[in-house]
Order: C-alpha cells, then sequence, then structure tokens
C-alpha cells in the first residue's frame, strides 16, 4: 500500500492555483464593526446591573410596606376589640339603669303569720338574675355511685 501527501503552496496570488483546485480559506479579520458591538454589549450588562440594584430596593421597600401595614392592621385590630368591648359595657350599664326596681315583698297575713302568697303568673313576670354556667347544675350528668 502506498500513499502519496500532496501539499500545495500556499501563493498569495490566486491566478497561480492550478484550475481544477478549491480555493482556500480565507483567515478571520476581525470587523471593523467588532469594538462597536464590544462597546454595545458592556453598556447593556451595566445598564441590566443598574435595573437589579434598582429592583433590589424596590423589592426592600415593599417589604418595609407591607411590615408597616401588619403593623397598622393589628393595632386596628386592638382598638376595634376595645370599641366592642367599650359598646358591651355600656349597654350593660343602659340596661341596668333602665331596669325597674325590685318588686317590694309581699305582705303577710296577720292572722298566719305566713308571706302572701303569690300566683304563678306574678312569679314568672318577675326578672331573675341569669345564673352562670359555672352555677348550674345538671344531676343527670353526674357520675353516681354504686
Amino acid at each position: 500500500m502506498h500513499i502519496e501527501l500532496a501539499i500545495q503552496r500556499n501563493d498569495s496570488n490566486p491566478q497561480s492555483q492550478k484550475p481544477g483546485t478549491a480555493p482556500l480559506p480565507k483567515a478571520w479579520k476581525p470587523s471593523k464593526m467588532f469594538p462597536v458591538l464590544v462597546f454595545l454589549l458592556m453598556a447593556c450588562y451595566g445598564i441590566m446591573a443598574m435595573v437589579l440594584v434598582e429592583q433590589g430596593g424596590v423589592i426592600q421597600s415593599q417589604r418595609n410596606l407591607i411590615q408597616q401595614l401588619s403593623q397598622d392592621s393589628q393595632q386596628l385590630m386592638a382598638l376595634k376589640g376595645q370599641e366592642i368591648t367599650q359598646h358591651a359595657i355600656e349597654k350593660k350599664q343602659a340596661e341596668q339603669a333602665t331596669k325597674p326596681a325590685p318588686a317590694p315583698a309581699p305582705k303577710a297575713c296577720k292572722s298566719c303569720k305566713n308571706p302572701a302568697r303569690t300566683s304563678r303568673a306574678q312569679q314568672n313576670t318577675e326578672d331573675k338574675e341569669p345564673l352562670q354556667t359555672a352555677d348550674r347544675v345538671d344531676s343527670r350528668r353526674m357520675p353516681s355511685k354504686i
């Protein structure tokens, strides 16, 4: 097996090439636009960096605003709670002020020395103080001993 290596001479004159051979590729030369493109690329990166810094500032200011709004909301809820309790106290005081005076005790019968009996209708109409939930005792729910 025999291999031949053919090397062509690099002539600067294209007319000196043989007619059946392909032209040689040109060497890469930087174009005249290359410095302009580099400058534009650097300017774009600079502008992008400034935008990122501004976005960081905007995000921080929004975070501060949200924190202030949450504090204001908590203060508003506290004020509303105080207002509701104050309104309930005023309402209770108004109910006590408009409450009629307690009825006088029934007179005792002179002959029997017992207080006069009142009818059930009169007993039901008398205002009774409501029992507190802690004061109520339900015997049905008490555990029984065996």
